[in-house]
């Protein structure tokens, strides 16, 4: 018999605007960025909004992360990166970068202090160190790789020993590079239609990404060579966020339709379908202790406690 679907431990409400991105910062404290450039803080403890702040007015909020010195680090659709610093009467901006306005692709924070983020060139990206707020590398694509169109996703390694990026573009290619020496190591095309959504799990070398369609892909990382491992359909089209559990175990897919489906990471085995947004669910999030967040443009923050 099949089990009934499983209910949210909770719905965080309050919210400015639509969700557009989640990040827990440990256990304690959520912070989402929303469409109209604001950022909340929410305590996970009382399930309520600490503090609120317009960091990119009018401008939905793309990526934001938490530096190693804790500085917050915020990305809008304006073309703006911002870093923040909190003090006794909230965040203070510390520094600013410009980057491309044009395009959905979020910033990237990697572990060694510096930040990959959308060049102004077509499909290009620019790494910068935080620390001088300068371009210190340019990821550019040489005469065989040109038109694969705008980035669209950035995603790190978690293994902090490899110095290697992913990078997914609106011809529906993904492609690995080496930092070290910012150039293309493979690339394949993955999707017929633009990269919506990507993340890699280093627990199983294992890429997944979704596009407008129904389809769902995983993809191996075998030496240097990126090759197709499994493809899933569903039942509706259109993903705009993918998030793997650190542990390897399970890989979550934000809808258009407002489901959140959750798949075994090794095979994409179906798990479960979370049916509680009305509206397409925007961005996802796990805690350090795996309660799953997702924010959707009904302006609600689902809190799941599932396959802990």
């Amino acid at each position: 018999m099949r089990r009934p679907a499983p209910d949210p431990i909770y719905s965080l409400r309050g919210s400015s605007s639509a969700l557009s991105f989640l990040k827990f910062q440990g256990n304690e404290t959520l912070y989402s960025g929303n469409y109209d450039g604001a950022v909340f803080e929410w305590s996970m403890e009382t399930r309520r909004v600490v503090s609120n702040f317009s960091a990119h007015p009018g401008h939905s909020i793309l990526y934001l992360d938490f530096s190693n010195d804790s500085h917050l680090i915020t990305h809008g659709r304006d073309g703006l990166v911002k870093i923040w610093a909190k003090n006794e009467t909230g965040m203070r901006q510390n520094g600013e970068l410009k980057c491309s306005d044009t395009g959905f692709c979020g910033s990237c924070l990697l572990a060694d202090g510096t930040l990959a983020v959308p060049g102004f060139n077509q499909s290009e990206v620019d790494v910068y160190d935080l620390n001088t707020v300068k371009v210190i590398s340019q990821l550019k694509h040489d005469n065989s790789n040109k038109k694969c169109g705008m980035c669209m996703k950035i995603k790190r390694f978690e293994d902090c020993e490899k110095r290697e990026l992913l990078t997914g573009y609106e011809d529906g290619s993904v492609a690995l590079w080496d930092l070290r020496q910012n150039k293309i190591v493979d690339k394949l095309n993955v999707h017929t239609d633009p990269v919506m959504c990507m993340d890699f799990c280093s627990v199983l070398n294992k890429g997944y990404s979704g596009s407008v369609t129904d389809d769902l892909y995983s993809w191996t990382l075998f030496g240097d060579k990126i090759n197709l491992s499994v493809s899933v359909k569903t039942k509706n089209p259109g993903f705009n966020d993918i998030l793997v559990r650190k542990d390897g175990k399970m890989v979550v897919f934000a809808g258009w339709d407002g489901s959140v489906r959750i798949f075994g990471a090794k095979k994409l085995k179906p798990l479960a379908v979370l049916n509680y947004h009305k509206e397409s669910v925007y961005c996802l999030a796990f805690s350090e202790d795996n309660i799953l967040a997702c924010g959707s443009k009904d302006k609600q923050i689902t809190l799941w406690d599932i396959y802990r």
